[in-house]
């Protein structure tokens, strides 16, 4: 009787209070008749119409429910149900699968046919798989129309992998009701089962036409049930949740609570916090709730608590000893039963932490991010397009949202206003490239994917990085193959929904198997490291330059920003997948020193490759996870003890170990109530190798040193440099303020983490806590927020938006150049609008210092006219906003105008690897008038050789040049003038005669000769050899002034890191590389020059060097 006494104490004291209060003259309410199921019937058929009866007789004043699942390639519905008493059946609702299945739902209150056994009769709207379910119930409400109906919700889908799929939550607001769960599909073979919560009443699986279930379950007002059906991968479904309301008189008077949900715990130092969801309160407020803790297994002393809390530090346990805990809730009424248990956790002194126990996950979570409803983001990979996951911590239960393509290995980062930003991903499946030019948005108030604006590059495994404007870079990834990487970076306007590539910055020092790491430096540039190469550099996105920093000593280790601009670097090994040893290396560099270098501090306890760094809620940092090698593989690696990292002693110590492995493709990121979430590892190849389907949370020792401190309200938003009162009662015993972002983390890598202290004061029941002083140390968007006690134990977090500031813009850059006839054209790069649009921009000449009449106009493009022809000019640029006027940009290139057209770069891209064809495509539309010149690098055993150079829009190449090596490597020059095409974006093909490793390099210029074949060329001269100095000779002299001077460099791959010679601009490198290694440069030629292009390499590697005089228009 244990769980049935609570029912019938409340149907008693509900009978007992109506008689007092109409005995006082007060308005009473009717004893509550719970719905009860009573009998059940179900059938299949091809036909048009089937009849089904129920086994036993109906009873007049129940309820008969219909469930019809209906399919056809006509893609028939159902059109009626009938019974043989002429009750009137009403469709309650109807929702359509991807396959045209149909669900519907049919309701009628017994009427007619009392004791009898009425065939009930189903029509379609033509002969089709017919699948239906019927369920007689008492207790429900006897209205003759829908409005039996209180609430309902539903959904469809295609179940990528076996798992439950769910209709979504139902708030109930009427007591006593019964929420009754349907299933169907069109017939799959799958093994279905009713979910969590419900009482499976009719299951028809397997089959092959139509299977279906019908369960329920008795709800309360406040509750949120949500029909859930475990099912096979690969089926299209639908699932309804409908909350019936009671019969008359029920459900309107109030009950005891519903029982406590979700009750988890978290050991302590003799000690352990519960946390629970508060139950529905029966429609009278809850009074105290009761925590029973059980020494295995034992009941213990229960300890009551007054009001509606939500959590309980539990003390005087026993350290050692396991326990775990129920939670009742009371109100005036009753009590409830109690809740489900705990999960088991054993309180401990130890300074180690402590894991809970492994939760089984349907998928490997080699994404994860953290969204700021307190649910997660997770999602796997190989799979086109990509299903991604919504967990939520408080229900445990997952919803399968499609993204629009397969984002695996994507870069991931929050978006300002609390959507997730997705760069990039694999697009082997759906274009045959490696990488894809995707911009996917989840937003978390829809759940729901979109697409924005695509890249220029595609990329797989590159970075993304917040700007202080709210703006974002991506940094490097591969493009058309594992040989070829987007090398220039690309920044992200949200509020333009613009991606603009920085051509003036090259990243081919950091031609990473897997992604570069990329931090936001309070000096606002972005700190850049290529772990394979172990070389960091400085990107400055607003000047558009690439600075080297130098080597840390450690190689594809994992890193975290621990503090503003201070970046510790640990573990790895010497190769990315080849099963070289791991390393214990550290490093640490502080980007705020005047001049920052990398620093070795102590090495970690275990030489550790693919494990995870995340800095905890009081700056520590957690390493979980790793492997002993760099053998991707092996999913079982016995690395399982974790270790902690003080940046205050720069020392690593050993904390508790997990129980499941994990190493490549593990996830780790820092929860709100400051546990840390691991998840994942394996599925390294394909999503059908081993893998790791499960997840873990880790207790750090600061949760073991006592109760919490509460933040009872903060801001939900604020800005930079402000004062926000954040309210406490434990403010006196506060010691520190901690802003961190929240994850979004892959491949061992938080893409955007960030941890800022806070300076702060304490008041009465507050604290006064200063916001961090700019952009560059949080750049916009969402935080968690921890306040930390005396012991170093820290709140669970408040989340709190920086909003963004709203200022002049910042200034533009990358501004050029490009000199015409008494004219010049100017391009630049949009800066960031300062949280206000971009009105316009002012161009300024200059001759020397002396500014001249400046030009207005709206784009990123001017034509300066009224230039004087033989006179130097510079330019600036300003931009302007509602706000104000930003500062003037830095100067253009210094131009001539000349009745004599000059010569200008305009796009370049290049792409390498193995094959008998070699395929790029230019990252904007080309220009007609302007002439692409193609660069061929060829090498094999056999002496391949390229045979042509194509194009999509059909433009005819000429080769201009050939030469041969002396490893055999043949370096070929191709042009031709753009006559076809423009205003697209043009693929362009080399073809060679056997398979080899090929390079291929591309650039688009404007102001070349038109001229057909060689008729543009001017002069060439090539040559080849083994010193360190490439050199192609001088040519023979210029025959007019603005010719064009370019310069092509090939060698056959050995890893070289080339530099342009003297006097000329780099356009293109593609080095250092192991397979073929390019580079491009120019420079103008006046009348009588003999050019002689020159490249920085090093001796004893076979080159080719060539310069090609063209000329001007």
């Amino acid at each position: 009787m244990g769980f049935l006494r609570p029912r019938r104490a409340r149907v008693l004291v509900a009978a007992l209070l109506s008689l007092v209060l109409v005995g006082l003259g007060l308005p009473g309410f009717a004893a509550a008749v719970a719905p009860a199921f009573v009998q059940k019937a179900s059938a299949r058929a091809i036909a048009a119409s089937k009849a089904v009866s129920l086994p036993g007789n109906v009873t007049t004043g129940n309820r008969i429910v219909v469930q019809v699942g209906v399919w056809s390639s006509g893609n028939a519905t159902a059109k009626t149900v009938k019974d043989a008493a002429n009750n009137t059946y009403t469709k309650l609702t109807a929702v359509t699968a991807s396959d045209g299945t149909e669900l519907s739902v049919w309701s009628s209150p017994v009427v007619n046919g009392g004791g009898t056994k009425p065939a009930i009769t189903v029509t379609a709207t033509a002969k089709a798989d017919l699948g239906i379910a019927v369920a007689e119930y008492s207790g429900l409400s006897q209205v003759a129309d829908a409005t039996v109906v209180d609430q309902k919700s539903q959904a469809t889908g295609t179940s990528t992998v076996a798992g439950v799929v769910t209709s979504g939550p139902t708030p109930v607001t009427t007591g006593d009701g019964l929420a009754l769960g349907f299933y169907t599909d069109s017939g799959f073979g799958k093994t279905l089962a009713a979910g969590a919560g419900f009482t499976e009443r009719v299951n028809v699986s397997p089959t092959s036409d139509m299977e279906f279930v019908l369960e329920d379950r008795p709800v309360g007002i406040g509750e949120q049930p949500s029909a859930g059906v475990s099912t096979g991968a690969g089926v299209p479904w639908s699932v309804a949740t409908i909350v019936f309301k009671a019969a008359q008189g029920g459900g309107n008077g109030p009950t005891a609570p519903g029982s406590p949900t979700s009750v988890t715990a978290q050991a302590g130092n003799a000690s352990a916090t519960v946390n629970w969801t508060v139950p529905p309160n029966g429609g009278s407020p809850i009074t105290s709730l009761t925590v029973t803790p059980y020494a295995n297994g034992t009941a213990q002393t229960p300890i009551v608590i007054s009001g509606a809390v939500a959590t309980l530090a539990v003390p005087n346990l026993t350290n050692g000893t396991s326990y775990t805990f129920t939670v009742a809730a009371t109100n005036t009424i009753g009590t409830s039963a109690p809740s489900a248990q705990s999960n088991a956790v054993t309180p401990t002194a130890s300074p180690q932490g402590q894991w809970a126990p492994a939760m089984n996950w349907p998928f490997v979570a080699v994404h994860m991010v953290a969204l700021n409803n307190g649910k997660y983001l997770l999602w796997d990979g190989w799979h086109q397009p990509e299903p991604t996951y919504l967990w939520d911590p408080a229900t445990n239960n997952f919803t399968t949202i499609m993204a629009p393509d397969s984002i695996f290995c994507a870069a991931n980062a929050h978006l300002p206003d609390g959507r997730v930003l997705v760069v990039g991903g694999y697009g082997v499946v759906s274009t045959g490239e490696l990488g894809i030019k995707d911009t996917t948005i989840f937003d978390p108030t829809s759940n729901t994917w979109s697409r924005a604006a695509d890249m220029h590059y595609p990329r797989w495994y590159p970075s993304v990085t917040e700007l202080p404007d709210g703006r974002y870079v991506t940094i490097s990834g591969n493009t058309s193959d594992a040989y070829t990487w987007a090398e220039h970076p690309e920044v992200y306007d949200p509020a333009n929904n613009t991606w603009t590539v920085l051509s003036n910055v090259n990243t081919s020092q950091i031609h990473e198997v897997e992604y570069p790491f990329a931090y936001l430096a309070p000096n606002g540039k972005v700190f850049t490291m290529g772990p394979s190469e172990d070389v960091s550099y400085w990107l400055d996105v607003n000047n558009q330059t690439w600075t080297p920093v130098g080597a840390s000593g450690v190689i594809n280790g994992s890193s975290t920003m621990y503090r503003p601009g201070k970046i510790l670097y640990s573990g790895g090994s010497t190769t990315v997948s080849d099963g070289a040893p791991a390393m214990a290396n550290t490093s640490v560099i502080d980007l705020t020193a005047p001049t920052a270098a990398w620093r070795q501090t102590a090495p970690m306890k275990t030489a550790r490759d693919f494990h995870t760094l995340t800095t905890m809620a009081d700056g520590k940092v957690l390493a979980v996870g790793g492997a002993p090698s760099s053998d991707q593989s092996k999913l079982n690696t016995n690395i399982l003890a974790t270790e902690i990292w003080d940046p205050a002693t720069e020392q690593w110590s050993t904390g508790a170990s997990m129980s499941v492995p994990r190493q490549y493709h593990q996830t780790a990121l820092l929860m709100a109530d400051g546990r840390v979430l691991v998840a994942g590892g394996g599925h390294h190849i394909s999503a059908t190798v081993p893998g790791q389907f499960s997840a873990e949370i880790y207790s750090p020792p600061y949760l073991f040193n006592g109760a919490r401190p509460t933040i009872t309200a903060a801001p939900a938003s604020t800005a930079y440099a402000q004062t926000i009162a954040v309210a406490t009662p434990d403010a006196a015993d506060i010691s520190a303020v901690n802003l961190v972002s929240m994850g979004a983390n892959t491949h061992q890598s938080d893409m955007d983490q960030r941890f800022v202290p806070l300076q702060f004061t304490k008041g009465v029941g507050k604290l006064d806590v200063q916001t961090p002083a700019g952009a560059t140390l949080a750049p916009p968007g969402d935080y968690m927020l921890f306040v930390l006690n005396s012991a170093g134990v820290p709140s669970v977090a408040k989340t709190v938006r920086i909003l963004p500031s709203i200022s002049a813009p910042s200034a533009p850059s990358a501004v050029a150049a490009v000199a015409g006839n008494a004219s010049a054209t100017v391009t630049w790069s949009a800066p960031g609008d300062g949280g206000n649009a971009i009105t316009g921009y002012t161009v300024t000449p200059y001759i020397g210092a002396t500014p001249q009449t400046p030009v207005a106009v709206t784009g990123t493009t001017a034509q300066v006219t009224g230039l004087t022809n033989g006179t130097a000019y510079t330019f600036r640029v300003t931009a302007t906003n509602a706000i104000g006027t930003s500062a003037a940009s830095t100067p253009s290139n210094s131009v001539t105008p000349s009745a004599t057209p000059i010569p200008g770069y305009v796009q370049q891209v290049t792409g390498r690897g193995p094959g008998a064809e070699r395929a790029v495509t230019t990252p904007s539309a080309v220009q007609v008038g302007d002439r692409l010149v193609v660069q061929v690098g060829v090498w094999n055993t056999v002496g391949s050789r390229a045979t042509g150079v194509r194009d999509s829009a059909g433009n005819v190449y000429t080769k201009v040049s050939s030469i041969v090596g002396t490893d055999n490597t043949e370096q070929s020059v191709w042009t031709a003038p753009i006559t076809s095409g423009g205003g697209q974006k043009l693929t362009v093909t080399a073809s060679v005669s056997s398979s080899a490793d090929v390079g291929v390099g591309v650039v688009e210029y404007s102001g070349l000769s038109l001229a057909t074949g060689l008729g543009a060329v001017d002069s060439v001269l090539s040559n080849k050899g083994t010193t360190a100095v490439a050199s192609s000779g001088q040519t023979t002299a210029s025959t007019d002034n603005n010719h064009l001077a370019v310069g092509f460099y090939v060698d056959s791959g050995f890893s070289r890191n080339l530099t342009p010679g003297a006097g000329f601009t780099q356009r293109l490198n593609s080095s250092p590389a192991g397979d073929m290694e390019m580079l491009i440069e120019d420079q103008l030629a006046v009348l009588g020059a003999r050019p002689n292009a020159t490249v920085n390499t090093v001796a004893n590697t076979p080159w080719m060097v060539t310069t090609v005089v063209f000329k001007h228009a």
